[in-house]
This record gives structure tokens, C-alpha cells and sequence, in this order.
């Protein structure tokens, strides 16, 4: 069997081997970047809403990768379009 690149050898040792051919197959030759964040600031900005005023803001900065000054930012705006 073949030897994989560096860079799917890494990713075969998180994933398995058929989801590293996916990859390979949707994104070879691409440049690929990861954001920092996991969550869009939009889907953050929904659960805040949802939440209304229990929102407990360290613990959501933790959860998904915000700051509490851009949570905090966040809050403020739904105040101000009267969402929350």
C-alpha cells in the first residue's frame, strides 16, 4: 500500500481512510483555510436570541470561540433591532 502525503497522513490520523479520499477527491490542488471559529457569527447571533435574556456570556465566548467582547457586541445589536 501507498504512503500518504504529510498533510493527509495528518488527516488520516484523525479521520479514516475513505473520508481522507473524500477530501483528497473534492479538494486536491486547493488551498484550504480553516477559520479560528467554528460557528458563523449569524447562527451565534440566532441562539443568542433564542436564549433572551438567560445568556450566560463566558460560557457561550467558550463554546464558540468568540470573544465575550464580541458576544457582548452581539447582545447589543439585537438590543438595538428590538430582537432581544
Amino acid at each position: 500500500m501507498y504512503e500518504y502525503n504529510k498533510v493527509y497522513q495528518e488527516l488520516a490520523d484523525i479521520l479514516n481512510d475513505k473520508d481522507v479520499e473524500k477530501i483528497y477527491k473534492n479538494f486536491r490542488g486547493m488551498q484550504v483555510n480553516f477559520p479560528m471559529r467554528l460557528y458563523s457569527r449569524e447562527s451565534v447571533k440566532k441562539e443568542i436570541a433564542k436564549q433572551k435574556g438567560n445568556i450566560d456570556i463566558k460560557g457561550l465566548a467558550v463554546q464558540t470561540g468568540y470573544s465575550v467582547y464580541t458576544i457582548r457586541r452581539i447582545i447589543n445589536e439585537l438590543k438595538e433591532d428590538n430582537i432581544i
